[in-house]
């Protein structure tokens, strides 16, 4: 196989506020997250949102440790690239119209919740350079975050605020996400549509299903586990969110967090509640997905690590980047809010590309 990089170049990137890893090189690798877990080395890659599909796993020949790289927030890097095209999948009526769909088949009683997800594809002239897209992501982030994954000719890239699972030793940690309010450059409107978000019952009914999901699949592993009973506001720089810090202490530190992540992956947050009618939907409506809303993160030679949920991402391939989005619905979702709301959510990695906010909307 042909890659598009160099031997010597990141593989992959991880940056969180706490840290930065980097990784090279592949010396094995894995499509199944459960072999990788047992495998008793250093992993990194990403999972993608349907279990069945392959991962992006691998052993590298080099892992390193830096200190966090937050720096100033702004735009980073100028971009190698200029965007000549772009078109959105479903366009903004087509996706009302699928919101009403669903939510009429949950107010049937085929589900609780689905989360469902827009694209939008660019072409761009120039080389798309990922780790210039990903300093990129992690300077607009405003907390540092940012993740690049390199296969063959395709990288994955983004800032992902939505921990999965974090490690150490026994202890554990998920801070799922579900709730979105767009931020605003008026500090007063800002606080406004936080308390807005904070009491609405709609999100933190969403909000509900993840963390109750997430709690029956550590209850097993767990010593203690801790979720608090009510969510709180937690903020990127484009929206604001509901999420949950859930810690708890493992029976046995030797459980490696891969395999934690595989069986919390996907929660109600990227794919809907009950789960099995929910990926029924997704795998006849979404089938291709891929890597959006599956899991990026690392796991060292103790079984500790951090995965993320993969939101906030772009898949690029050649001169075509791929970014997706999604919104939970609920009962009573509205359709206009719905796609507002993936407008909202496309703006770190549309700012991210070098697109305004104005062209995205025409173009997309």
């Amino acid at each position: 196989m042909v890659t598009a990089h160099s031997a010597h170049a990141d593989t992959f990137f991880f940056a969180t506020p706490e840290y930065t890893l980097r990784a090279r090189g592949e010396l094995r690798t894995w499509t199944r997250p459960e072999e990788a877990a047992r495998a008793g080395t250093r992993i990194v890659g990403a999972l993608p949102f349907f279990p069945e599909e392959d991962a992006v796993l691998s052993e590298p020949h080099h892992f390193s440790w830096g200190a966090p790289e937050r720096g100033p927030a702004g735009e980073g890097p100028a971009p190698t690239w200029e965007i000549t095209g772009l078109h959105s999948e479903p366009s903004r009526e087509e996706h009302a119209a699928r919101v009403a769909s669903a939510r009429e088949r949950i107010r049937r009683g085929e589900m609780d919740k689905v989360v469902l997800s827009r694209a939008i594809h660019c072409e761009a002239a120039g080389r798309i350079d990922p780790m210039c897209l990903a300093e990129r992501c992690r300077a607009g982030s405003g907390l540092g975050i940012a993740h690049m994954v390199r296969w063959g000719a395709g990288a994955l890239v983004g800032s992902t605020p939505e921990v999965l699972i974090k490690k150490k030793g026994r202890m554990i940690e998920s801070f799922p996400l579900a709730g979105t309010a767009p931020r605003s450059a008026d500090p007063v409107q800002d606080e406004a549509l936080a308390t807005e978000l904070q009491l609405s019952h709609k999100d933190i009914h969403e909000h509900r299903y993840v963390t109750q999901a997430i709690k029956q699949v550590l209850r097993p592993y767990c010593a203690r586990l801790d979720v608090p009973e009510e969510p709180s506001l937690t903020s990127t720089s484009h929206t604001w969110h509901l999420g949950t810090p859930i810690r708890g202490e493992l029976h046995d530190e030797r459980v490696p967090v891969l395999e934690l992540a595989a069986a919390l992956h996907p929660t109600p947050a990227v794919g809907g509640f009950p789960l099995d009618p929910a990926m029924a939907l997704l795998r006849a409506e979404e089938p291709g997905r891929g890597l959006y809303a599956g899991a990026v993160g690392w796991m060292d030679l103790a079984g500790d690590g951090e995965w993320r949920v993969t939101i906030r991402s772009a898949v690029i391939e050649g001169q075509r980047i791929t970014a997706r989005v999604g919104g939970g619905i609920v009962a009573d979702s509205e359709p206009e809010e719905e796609v507002r709301e993936t407008a909202t959510k496309f703006g770190p990695i549309r700012a991210a590309l070098g697109l305004s906010a104005e062209a995205a909307a025409v173009r997309g």
